[in-house]
């Protein structure tokens, strides 16, 4: 599925890659994301599987116990 690219800021509406859930992206330093700490490998781990965000559900437990395979 191909996703139109939008303008910076503009919310949209996105489905988690990870687990289905649809949400709603900021696409700005305001968006709910933006609040979240989260540890450069699991962006890394992220990055190289996605190209699209993930959902806070999915986000938060990935940061609480980190990519999967990974130490913790």
């Amino acid at each position: 599925m191909a996703i139109s690219e939008p303008t910076a800021g503009t919310p949209r509406s996105v489905t988690c890659p990870m687990c289905g859930q649809e949400f709603t992206c900021g696409l700005s330093a305001a968006c709910w994301c933006a609040a979240r700490v989260v540890r450069e490998e699991v962006r890394a781990w992220l990055a190289a599987r996605y190209e699209s965000c993930v959902c806070s559900a999915c986000l938060d437990r990935l940061v609480e116990e980190g990519p999967p395979g990974e130490p913790h």
